[in-house]
């Protein structure tokens, strides 16, 4: 009965145009709540609660998962408890490329749309209606207010890129939401946005920690130094030494995130105190799979299965990332997890998703280069260092350009230092059996 109560209160409260002086309210109240302890049982009974109507939704709406199961054998009443998803097959990438077969409400009810990046073709799209940037603008904002009080001027300094894509999107809009001041300048050269952090003097930065970084050996070679409130870092690996130069630089608190597209942008965070991510338990489910035999197990593949969608819900979707069931000992009363890479060959350098066959395929296109291709990522002073060494006789200057041809950002990557790039060709990669290996020594 309680979880009922209090799952009816959130959705009005997620559906409606949350006005930036409710979302600090909202925030100070539910720190407040989280702090005091919050029981598992509650938030496992909400999510119960979310599930079956989600089930019930796609079942009634959703081609893909009519078919998914009708093919299993299942019923909407068979899905009642998060144990119950493993009668049901997986989601993955590849499905959702067809997108039309998931969409579950007319497109004329659609209000966004954003793609994922870092494969050539046609990227992957998920749409998003009204209600739904609704409940992300209040999430995101309220979620921001439990974070950080006062005064709220936020540079936003991740890659614009296609325009398309979800995480500066959702970042304009949760400040905003928040009652604060968003300033969109991208990631483009770092003296620039230095200058935009002269001009309006933000106490927040968004940011990744490939760029986060390069920003700051640039403030340190001029010597602009403006202290911070808080520094919340979005899409890659986030060291210790990272939040050390950070933190020391700085003087602000270091926050993590990691996310996707496919699952709503951010649906984890991790504290400046915290030793794992934890997760939006009430939003999305998440399983551990052995990524071959696909059984539950503590450390493997994520999946996720999103219960707050209207647009594009997904079951069991496959994400691609590795990760572990971890404990922290902060007060955040939901479940955390650790982050170990990925599954695939998808490595996740300098702001940029980077595929091993993606640059296999366009390296061996070169004249002159055999087919196989050693890649080894690295830190070198904080920054990624994208090592390609390419068997045979191939030009360097030529697999560069084919290297551009299949990601044109990585020359914009290079220029502001937010990854280095080392070429290599006369190589003799002696025993390497596959044509593409990858090595990430980070």
């Amino acid at each position: 009965m309680i979880a009922e109560v209090i799952d009816k209160t959130l959705r009005r409260f997620e559906e409606r145009n949350c006005q930036p002086a409710v979302a600090k309210r909202a925030g100070n109240f539910l720190r407040r709540i989280m702090e005091s302890g919050v029981k598992p049982e509650l938030i496992a009974a909400i999510q119960e609660r979310r599930l079956r109507n989600t089930i019930d939704y796609v079942y009634a709406h959703s081609p893909f998962y009519q078919r998914m199961f009708d093919k299993c054998g299942v019923y909407p009443e068979d899905i009642r408890t998060p144990n119950d998803l493993h009668k049901l097959a997986f989601t993955t990438g590849k499905d959702i490329r067809q997108w039309q077969e998931f969409l579950c409400v007319p497109e004329e009810k659609l209000s966004a749309v954003f793609t994922t990046s870092g494969t050539t073709g046609e990227p992957k799209r998920m749409y998003y209606t009204y209600r739904e940037m609704q409940m992300l603008s209040n999430l995101y904002g309220v979620a921001l207010r439990v974070a950080h009080e006062g005064r709220l001027v936020a540079l936003v300094a991740l890659p614009i890129g296609h325009g398309l894509w979800i995480g500066g999107a959702s970042v304009q809009r949760a400040v905003e939401r928040a009652g604060g001041l968003p300033l969109n300048v991208g990631a483009d050269n770092p003296r620039e946005t230095l200058k935009w952090m002269e001009r309006f003097s933000p106490n927040v930065i968004f940011s990744s920690p490939s760029y986060m970084t390069a920003l700051t050996f640039e403030a340190q070679q001029i010597g602009y130094h403006q202290p911070l409130d808080k520094i919340i870092l979005v899409g890659e690996l986030l060291t210790s030494a990272h939040k050390e130069l950070f933190t020391g630089y700085w003087g602000a608190a270091v926050f993590d995130s990691y996310g996707s597209t496919e699952i709503g942008s951010a649906q984890t965070i991790a504290l400046p105190e915290c030793s794992a991510f934890h997760l939006n338990d009430l939003h999305i489910i998440t399983e551990i799979i052995d990524p071959v035999t696909g059984k539950s197990t503590d450390e493997g593949e994520l999946v996720f299965t999103t219960i707050r969608r209207d647009g594009m819900p997904l079951i069991r979707y496959r994400s691609g990332d590795k990760g572990c069931w971890a404990k922290c000992t902060c007060w955040l009363p939901l479940r955390a997890v650790k982050i170990k890479g990925r599954t695939d060959d998808m490595i996740v350098a300098g702001d940029m998703n980077l595929y091993g066959r993606v640059i296999s395929d366009a390296v061996s296109s070169v004249s002159g280069a055999t087919g196989r291709v050693l890649l080894t990522v690295d830190k070198e002073s904080l920054r990624d260092k994208l090592m390609i060494k390419v068997e045979g006789k191939a030009n360097p200057e030529l697999v560069q350009k084919a290297l551009l041809a299949v990601y044109p950002e990585l020359a914009l990557n290079t220029q502001n230092g937010n990854l280095s790039l080392n070429i290599e060709t006369a190589i003799d990669l002696g025993s390497q059996i596959k044509d593409i290996r990858i090595i990430d020594l980070r």
